[in-house]
């Protein structure tokens, strides 16, 4: 009974010391998010990747700032999708194309209408949305400044 009470002790103390030694090994994997349990399309991580660069945009439009958002806006028409046939139609054609024109915008306004470029970039997002994906609204209507600070 005393060598098995010891033998247990003395396999804590070494699994405990081996662990400290080579901690990323021994830690607990970081848990990812899964939105989709048979993959995420191009598109979807493309329009999260956006959302989070709108995230970032909105931040430093609401003190002041004029940031340039860092994306690769044209891969909408290339991005492959969820659902194929819903990417595939004039509608969404000609709201990405809206959409591209907005950024363009936004990226050529003067100081004084950055944050009003910005919303309505942000709007041309909710009115593609509304039509063709409507899930994220909720979340994409996140990225719209406060109105009552005077756009």
């Amino acid at each position: 009974m005393k060598w098995s009470s010891l033998l247990l002790v003395f396999s804590l103390l070494a699994f405990g010391t081996s662990c400290s030694q080579r901690e990323e090994s021994c830690a607990a994997p970081a848990k990812k998010k899964i939105y989709n349990p048979n993959g995420d399309s191009e598109l979807a991580l493309l329009m999260r990747d956006m959302f989070d660069e709108g995230m970032r945009v909105k931040e430093e439009v609401a003190v002041g700032k004029r940031p340039m958002p860092k994306w690769d806006a044209d891969a909408i028409f290339t991005a492959h999708a969820t659902q194929p046939d819903k990417v595939a139609t004039p509608e969404f054609k000609a709201y990405a194309q809206a959409f591209l024109e907005a950024a363009k915008a936004m990226e050529d306004a003067s100081p004084e209408a950055y944050r009003q470029s910005y919303q309505g970039m942000v709007k041309t997002c909710v009115a593609c949305h509304q039509e063709v994906c409507p899930g994220p609204i909720v979340k994409i209507n996140k990225m719209l400044l406060d109105e009552s600070q005077g756009l």
